[in-house]
């Protein structure tokens, strides 16, 4: 998902276009934008912003401006999913029940048993808005896909050219390729290294030894944690430590020091091509983007587009400019003049 996140972030552009043209509209409570006359409602707003925030709150309110800008960008970001959402119902591609169950089955595959809702719970995450939200995530994966992929063409010269532009980014430092062994028991760590020292499978490992983990790890040096470093040191190819913690033994095995290299454009062409695709994709959902706004009918709270002029105290410094507007100091989305 993180080249989609990345396309989410042209989304925000938008409200500039949004905020171009205005027009009042009938008051509607628990609702904070309308496109094509689809409704966005202020909880999945809110749900968005909790979200982004909660591990930011430090026990001040924050001010009205700052509210209002983040809802904003939330908002922009909530609109065109849903144009990309109305797009691919249109082409008759929508995001069925089968796929979006498929993909929370994804996600809760990441938590044994239970531990999916009790992290939900935690975190005062609403289910039904977390689905909502993931339909909108795989509609942009899915529109990115089925949509702007196949009119996107990558050549070879263009590849080229990437590389020399940014043949920093191929520069791969001096690195030390491990076999790191973890085991309850010292024993098992030394028979594991035994093993590998003579077979060099480590598919078989785990099943000779039961409870011992093995991999293959490929560290630049200077990430290298201390004791790791230390274990190593002096080390030639085959030789390695074993060092003991809390939470057991920890083998280390040193199987190949890499010298710093530049990779040259074949080697690095995957990544140039991962690079250029994903360049692609954001310019084409841009230009996309701009089209279905300027051809859309889109209504959005006023609230969230006009600055006040006391918004950016604090809460308890901003004092209505007007006793029969007190309500205006309070981000109150869900209702008053909309823009589109």
């Amino acid at each position: 998902m993180n080249r989609t996140l990345r396309l989410v972030i042209v989304m925000l552009a938008i409200l500039a276009s949004v905020a171009a043209c205005t027009r009042k509209s009938k008051d509607e409570p628990g609702v904070v934008a309308r496109v094509n006359g689809r409704p966005i409602q202020l909880e999945l707003l809110e749900f968005q912003y909790d979200l982004m925030h909660f591990e930011g709150l430090s026990g001040s309110m924050p001010t009205v401006g700052s509210l209002r800008e983040a809802y904003g960008e939330i908002l922009g970001s909530l609109v065109a999913q849903e144009l990309v959402a109305q797009e691919l119902e249109k082409r008759g591609q929508d995001v069925t029940d089968k796929e979006l169950k498929a993909a929370e089955a994804q996600v809760r595959a990441d938590y044994p048993d239970d531990t999916f809702e009790q992290m939900l719970a935690d975190e005062f995450i609403d289910l039904k808005m977390w689905r909502k939200q993931l339909r909108y995530a795989c509609g942009v994966e899915k529109f990115q896909r089925l949509v702007l992929r196949p009119s996107i063409h990558l050549d070879y010269r263009e590849a080229e050219a990437y590389y020399r532009e940014h043949i920093n980014e191929f520069r791969l430092p001096e690195r030390v390729r491990l076999l790191v062994v973890r085991a309850a028991q010292r024993d098992q760590v030394e028979k594991v290294l035994a093993l590998y020292r003579q077979q060099r499978n480590i598919q078989a490992l785990a099943q000779a030894v039961p409870g011992a983990q093995a991999r293959e790890v490929t560290v630049p040096k200077e990430m290298l944690t201390p004791a790791w470093a230390d274990a190593i040191h002096g080390a030639g190819s085959g030789q390695g430590a074993i060092l003991s913690g809390r939470a057991g033994f920890e083998g280390l095995l040193l199987l190949e020091r890499l010298p710093a290299q530049t990779l040259d454009v074949e080697q690095a062409y995957p990544q140039v091509e991962a690079a250029l695709l994903d360049l692609k994709l954001q310019q084409a959902f841009a230009a996309w983007l701009q089209k279905a706004v300027d051809g859309s009918v889109i209504l959005v709270s006023e609230r969230l587009l006009h600055k006040m002029d006391n918004e950016d105290l604090p809460p308890e410094q901003a004092e209505p400019s007007d006793p029969a507007q007190g309500d205006a100091a309070k981000p109150d989305v869900a209702s008053g003049n909309e823009t589109g």
